[in-house]
């Protein structure tokens, strides 16, 4: 019987760390779908190797919404001052590390990068009010820092 216990107590345990895996920079995994679908994000810093690179977007007022339904939206105002919006889906890697992007195209961010595009998004943070993500393209990593 005491086998019994202890083997149901390390369930318990094993459950219990499953359930409390957080993001590298803050917040919890198992609450991951109902942050990200809550509404609409809009860009607050673009980092470019780590270094803030906000001020030399070519695009203003960037934002994107996921959708319960697993649809996407992403808008934003180009270089030229024309209005863009596109539609995809979105979905979660089995260990919701990563969200996975279907139906959108490359976006020129700043002179420096040309184009940039990714059908996946490592996710950095997820909390209430706070999005970031990161993505490698033409040898630098793009980090988004996203605010409800």
């Amino acid at each position: 019987m005491k086998n019994y216990s202890l083997l149901f107590l390390a369930g318990l345990f094993l459950l219990g760390l499953n359930a409390c895996k957080k993001y590298e920079d803050g917040g919890l995994k198992r609450k991951a779908e109902q942050r990200l679908t809550a509404h609409t994000w809009k860009l607050d810093k673009y980092m470019r190797n780590g270094n803030d690179e906000t001020s030399q977007l070519l695009i203003s007022n960037f934002q994107e919404t996921f959708n319960e339904d697993k649809s996407y939206t992403r808008s934003y105002t180009d270089k030229n001052g024309d209005y863009f919006t596109e539609t995809g889906s979105w979905s979660f890697d089995s260990d919701k590390n990563q969200i996975k992007l279907t139906g959108v195209s490359s976006i020129e961010l700043t002179n420096e990068t040309s184009t940039v595009s990714t059908a996946d998004y490592n996710i950095l943070r997820l909390k209430k009010e706070e999005l970031w993500y990161y993505y490698d393209n033409g040898g630098d990593r793009h980090e988004f820092r996203m605010k409800k």
